[in-house]
């Protein structure tokens, strides 16, 4: 159950990203943390689905601002066996008129990738792909690292 808190949190990492030009491919990484709410479903097979909402901070660079926010929501799967898949969807702020949206699919044992889905201002269109990987779990509070290519048209 916790393990969907993480991958649902770390695709807002992408939230503060910098500056890029028309045209441009710009590598994000960085470290960030995360808070989540869910709510299981326990289902008859023993596993179980479940709804989580994250808020995220996390340091980024390269940035103007050094830091980014994003708030994810996603559904995920709890096998009998304690394995879990989870997809995510994410809005970052990078400014007030910047931002972007991210699709996150994994597991947290294996990592989640990323990809981007567009956004608004500079990031209106958008693309690109990405990992994360989460790095501390404890109840509903994680860390995790992250790594995003994105392409402004």
């Amino acid at each position: 159950m916790r393990r969907t808190i993480f991958i649902a949190t770390l695709a807002l990492a992408a939230s503060s990203l910098s500056l890029t030009a028309a045209g441009e491919t710009v590598t994000y990484t960085g470290t960030g943390t995360y808070t989540a709410t869910r709510a299981l479903l326990p289902l008859s097979n023993g596993g179980a689905v479940m709804h989580v909402v994250n808020d995220t901070v996390a340091a980024v660079q390269p940035s103007e601002s050094g830091f980014m926010h994003g708030e994810c929501a996603g559904l995920g799967y709890l096998s009998p066996e304690d394995e879990l898949t989870i997809k995510t969807i994410c809005n970052f702020d990078l400014t007030g008129a910047d931002g972007f949206v991210v699709s996150l699919e994994g597991s947290p044992k294996a990592g989640a990738a990323v990809q981007v889905m567009g956004g608004r201002g500079k990031f209106e269109k958008a693309s690109g792909s990405g990992k994360v990987r989460q790095t501390y779990l404890q109840g509903d509070r994680g860390s995790y690292e992250f790594e995003f290519k994105i392409t402004t048209p």
